[in-house]
């Protein structure tokens, strides 16, 4: 399990540079990663993970110290994924090797299988239907999803279980905490709340 000295170490990776508002490219801070990633222990440890919508690596990352077995992290911006290569580089300085691989492609154009899912996907507020695409494509290609999303979103699930068929279950409510980076941001932090949902596909 993730500790204190984790998250310290969190605090020090590099965030995105230049965030794009339309990918919703918000960091996952550190003190919800590791809450997020400790939920998701059994489903890490020994696990095939892709962390869909990567941005700079703290799931990945985090996957990959908790004990997976190998962890692919996804995203569309090539920008972000330099900043992940160079997150990776510096905290195996610290864990040694650690079996996290990056990869530039579009999710929606992803053919992938692996045992877990993690991510921390668009919520759908500034192109509509983003986290829908990321929830298809996560049961798609694995057996088990552990996701962010907007607070509350068992309706939102609901729909879509009917059609897919998955199960979910709310892990709880958090509060994830932003820091102004967007031209249009007027406060220095914002505070969201959100829900961890693990979602289960059947065989």
């Amino acid at each position: 399990m993730l500790k204190k000295q984790d998250e310290i170490i969190f605090q020090s990776l590099a965030t995105f540079h230049y965030p794009k508002p339309h990918l919703e490219q918000y960091p996952t801070p550190p003190d919800l990663a590791v809450k997020f990633l400790n939920l998701a222990y059994e489903d890490i440890k020994d696990k095939v993970v892709f962390d869909l919508g990567c941005g700079t690596g703290i799931l990945s990352i985090g996957s990959a110290i908790l004990g997976a077995r190998m962890v692919v992290g996804v995203d569309i911006d090539i920008l972000a994924l330099k900043v992940a290569k160079k997150n990776l580089e510096a905290v195996m300085g610290i864990y040694g090797e650690l079996k996290v691989y990056f990869v530039n492609a579009d999710i929606r154009e992803l053919k992938f299988r692996a045992d877990t899912v993690v991510m921390n996907p668009p919520f759908g507020m500034q192109r509509r239907g983003a986290d829908r695409d990321f929830i298809v494509k996560a049961i798609e290609g694995s057996k088990v999803v552990w996701t962010l999303l907007g607070v509350d979103s068992d309706p939102f699930l609901e729909r879509l279980s009917k059609i897919y068929g998955f199960k979910f279950e709310k892990m709880g409510n958090f509060i994830l905490s932003i820091k102004r980076s967007m031209r249009f941001h007027k406060k220095e932090i914002y505070r969201t709340r959100v829900s961890i949902y693990r979602l289960t596909i059947p065989t």
